[in-house]
């Protein structure tokens, strides 16, 4: 037995059968052109590093927050859906990460923590779900520490194409609250923050830091 399967042995059912589940979903999805690795790799490798304790806004089915539990030491993710949360906790058995994770079940326009905590505060495909967005970006800045940074997130213009097409074929409405991240990079460089914003893969992601005297790093 390799260790890949005894890994996988060790597992519990629930864990498996939603791994399935899931990976079943994601290829579906990937057949009507949406790769969801793919767009979680270009995110994360627009955000590193991210430091070692990180705050998720929008935990969903926890397939971003997987991927930067592997890069980071403590995540903790929050989201208002304990249903959602119950699925990455799933998945994130399944990835071997759930000890680096902490759950908060709470709406993001008030963050219970002090401000300065975290090293990076992260969204990823949760913005248009937030009618209120703009008041949770300031508690995202309010609660980064001061040489932290802000990730946002959020599908292209195509990609939500793409994903109203999905949730057509399956007879649902792909419910979205329309925010520009170009927006939120101009309030984010009137109040002296650093951007930089990318396109890739059916995704966008805007990166903002406080920038340093010493820092020369080009804004984009």
């Amino acid at each position: 037995m390799t260790e890949s399967e005894q890994e996988t042995k060790d597992l519990s059912p629930e864990v498996i059968e939603n791994h399935k589940q899931l990976i079943e979903r994601d290829n579906q999805n990937k057949a009507r052109g949406y790769d969801y690795e793919e767009g979680v790799k270009f995110v994360l490798e627009q955000s590193l590093p991210l430091g070692e304790l990180v705050l998720e806004i929008g935990t969903g089915k926890g397939r971003f927050m997987t991927a930067v539990a592997s890069h980071v030491k403590e995540l903790i993710t929050l989201d208002v859906s304990a249903q959602e949360q119950q699925y990455a906790r799933l998945n994130a058995a399944y990835a071997g990460v759930g000890e680096k994770i902490s759950y908060v079940v709470q709406d993001a326009a008030t963050l219970p923590w002090p401000n300065k905590t975290f090293d990076a505060v992260i969204t990823m495909n949760a913005i248009h779900h937030i009618p209120h967005f703009e008041q949770v970006l300031k508690e995202m800045q309010r609660v980064v520490k001061t040489t932290g940074k802000i990730i946002l997130a959020d599908f292209s213009p195509r990609g939500f194409q793409i994903m109203g097409k999905i949730h057509r074929s399956e007879g649902r409405v792909h419910q979205r609250h329309f925010h520009e991240l170009r927006n939120f990079q101009r309030l984010l460089r009137n109040q002296g923050w650093t951007t930089r914003l990318r396109k890739g893969y059916l995704q966008e992601v805007l990166v903002a830091w406080k920038k340093k005297e010493a820092d020369s790093t080009p804004s984009a």
